[in-house]
């Protein structure tokens, strides 16, 4: 038997029927369920049936299913980033990220990662070589099964169109793709090579399926914002600043590695040639290959290892002097999670007369560009 719900709604403000009426419509027979269904609606009780119910689940269901936590307020929100298809007759496409609230960094490289995974193999030979020019001898260590299991799993590179500066709201504009792409043979992505070319990279070639998002560094931490379709066009002021911006970067990084050369500090570029980013803190310089971080700082002359206490931390880091408490360097939020056990730092006593100098190199967990030294 098809069971059913039913709860009286009664109103105090409703005169009962006639008595006669009422016998009346109590004697009428009631063939189907639907006939009774709209006798006791219709004399205000609430019917709840099994279908509605069901249908009621599912649509719940499907809600939830979508995206769990969207309706949870404080709990997650929406990021926009676009495609860029390799295939040029195939639209941009604009797409959504769902982010923990507080998600702080660059988040979006972890979340494409997979959509990277497979798409071809890998010639093993050139992946080698490559491996080689950025990691010397070590390169030779590589092993096909681990550029297949690299292949598989799918790894995302990030590459900058434009920087957060003061000039741009402190809003940074970043492409993400196919680690080993070219390795696998992708066919060009025209789109996104001619976007690089409007902002200022004549000599870079993208390969396969691509993305756009941008990213906030004021107010801190860095964080995910929104990119939408209708700022791939070149009437946006984004790009019409990009070169120049992109100009003013590098000649900044120019100064501030001809100023550590001149001070006897140690200039980190990694393999990708010195466009990797870097900057100025409280007290220190730092740059990064791409293997590590590499903190420069200035120390009074005099001090030596003994007198200092280096803590590392996978998300932090500290150098202060051991007896007086006095603190050079506290980072307590790194961009990205770091290897503790495999960071190091050394003296130089600057006989040169460069003065005192403490070089921390911080191991990264993985090959990603740091945009900033905090974030997550």
């Amino acid at each position: 038997r098809d069971r059913r719900h039913a709860r009286a709604m009664v109103s105090p403000m409703e005169d009962p029927p006639p008595a006669d009426v009422a016998k009346e419509d109590d004697d009428e027979e009631l063939q189907t369920m639907a006939q009774k269904e709209t006798w006791l609606r219709a004399r205000g009780v609430e019917i709840e049936s099994v279908e509605d119910r069901r249908i009621a689940a599912l649509a719940k269901k499907e809600r939830a299913s979508a995206h769990p936590l969207d309706h949870v307020e404080g709990i997650t929100r929406r990021v926009k980033y676009v495609k860029i298809p390799c295939d040029s007759t195939h639209q941009l496409e604009q797409l959504f990220a769902v982010l923990a609230h507080d998600a702080h960094g660059d988040v979006l490289p972890d979340v494409l990662a997979p959509r990277f995974a497979g798409g071809g193999s890998v010639d093993g030979h050139a992946a080698r070589e490559q491996a080689v020019r950025q990691l010397g001898e070590k390169g030779l260590e590589l092993s096909q099964s681990a550029i297949e299991n690299a292949t598989k799993l799918g790894n995302c590179e990030t590459f900058a169109l434009v920087r957060p500066s003061h000039t741009n709201g402190h809003r940074g504009v970043y492409l993400y793709l196919d680690e080993v792409g070219l390795l696998k043979k992708l066919p060009a992505n025209e789109r996104a090579n001619q976007l690089a070319v409007a902002c200022g990279f004549a000599n870079v070639s993208f390969y396969g399926d691509m993305f756009i998002g941008s990213v906030l560094q004021q107010p801190s931490p860095m964080h995910n914002t929104d990119f939408l379709v209708q700022d791939m066009d070149s009437s946006n002021d984004w790009l019409k600043r990009a070169v120049s911006e992109n100009l003013e970067y590098n000649a900044s990084m120019q100064v501030l590695q001809d100023a550590m050369r001149d001070k006897g500090g140690m200039v980190g570029g990694g393999s990708s040639g010195g466009g990797m980013p870097g900057g100025v803190g409280e007290g220190y310089t730092w740059s990064q290959t791409d293997d590590e971080i590499e903190l420069t700082l200035i120390v009074p002359d005099g001090t030596k290892a003994k007198d200092l206490v280096v803590g590392f931390k996978p998300k932090s880091v500290t150098v202060a002097l051991k007896d007086v408490g006095g603190t050079f360097v506290d980072v307590p939020n790194l961009y990205r999670k770091t290897r503790p056990d495999e960071s190091t730092w050394t003296v130089d006593s600057g006989r040169d007369g460069t003065g005192t100098k403490v070089v921390v190199t911080i191991a990264k967990v993985d090959e990603q560009v740091w945009h900033s030294l905090e974030g997550i």
